[in-house]
């Protein structure tokens, strides 16, 4: 069903195309947004992906947002997202890589390198680049293709997860140059406050769905809540609780939209004691109860 949203890991995605090797944790792909799966699809790929439009535009939307894709499109996105490709013409021709969790891990990226990165994805996971930075990202595809389906190679993992710590930095680079950014505070010096908002995205990320309390991220971050939300805020621009709150409706909102739960499903997946404390807590959020927004389309 095309409302539906449909979770895939890398390895799903791989059996779904067609597409067999041994290496479960990462992929290559070229495709169009007219394919047969993607058109019209709500999908959460539970990994991170990279995507490049070499031709052609579509118009989609990430996490509810709407978001116009074209040649030199450069699309970043983290495993807790929601993508949706419109129907419609004319289609994108894209190129792209999806790795998981594990296999990020496993290439050991700085984090007090990546966390600027992520600062910048949160409000703009959307770039656009120029002919010459679009052939060069390109030249990364082309040799993480060429050595992924390399069987002979020895060093074939090393030298995949080498190409592509190498290209996350020039990714992140290219996100810092760009002119679409130009909030200054996403370019602050690196410091303290970096590893703070790092490691309460890390377990905002993992732990959202059951906790909303300030005092929970706090508590395993040793630190008191006070000092959390000023840290947070302070960074960011957004207090704790905010940035929680808006996990919370981000995901209640996807699965009102997108999945078959009922609206007391979506309260018990996301740990509320009861429909009707979901219920307030979406409308304040929100403006509209749950039932409204399921039924506005919005």
């Amino acid at each position: 069903m095309e409302k539906e949203l449909v979770e895939l890991s890398v390895p799903q995605i791989k059996e779904l195309v067609g597409y067999k090797d041994n290496l479960d944790d990462f992929y290559v792909f070229r495709t169009s947004s007219g394919d047969q799966f993607l058109e019209g699809r709500t999908l959460r790929i539970k990994a991170f992906t990279v995507v490049l439009c070499t031709d052609g535009m579509e118009n989609g939307s990430v996490n509810l947002r709407d978001v116009s894709i074209n040649k030199g499109s450069l699309l970043m996105s983290f495993p807790s997202n929601v993508l949706k490709i419109e129907n419609g013409y004319p289609r994108a021709i894209v190129r792209g890589i999806t790795l998981s969790q594990d296999f990020m891990q496993m290439m050991h990226v700085d984090i007090k390198n990546s966390l600027p990165l992520f600062m910048r994805l949160a409000h703009n996971p959307l770039i656009s680049l120029t002919q010459k930075q679009q052939e060069d990202i390109e030249r990364y595809f082309d040799l993480l293709e060429n050595i992924s389906t390399n069987d002979n190679l020895v060093h074939r993992d090393q030298i995949v997860r080498g190409l592509l710590m190498a290209m996350f930095y020039h990714i992140s680079d290219l996100y810092e140059q760009s002119p679409q950014i130009t909030d200054e505070k996403e370019r602050s010096v690196r410091n303290r406050r970096e590893e703070y908002f790092a490691k309460f995205i890390a377990l905002l990320t993992e732990n959202f769905r059951r906790e909303r309390a300030v005092g929970f991220y706090a508590e395993q971050m040793c630190v008191t809540p006070k000092y959390l939300s000023l840290l947070i805020k302070d960074f960011s621009g957004k207090s704790a609780a905010e940035w929680i709150d808006n996990y919370v409706i981000t995901e209640a909102k996807t699965l009102l939209r997108y999945s078959t739960m009922s609206i007391q499903e979506v309260a018990y997946t996301l740990n509320f004691s009861s429909q009707s404390f979901f219920g307030k807590y979406f409308k304040h959020l929100t403006g509209m109860s749950p039932s409204e927004y399921k039924l506005s389309g919005k």
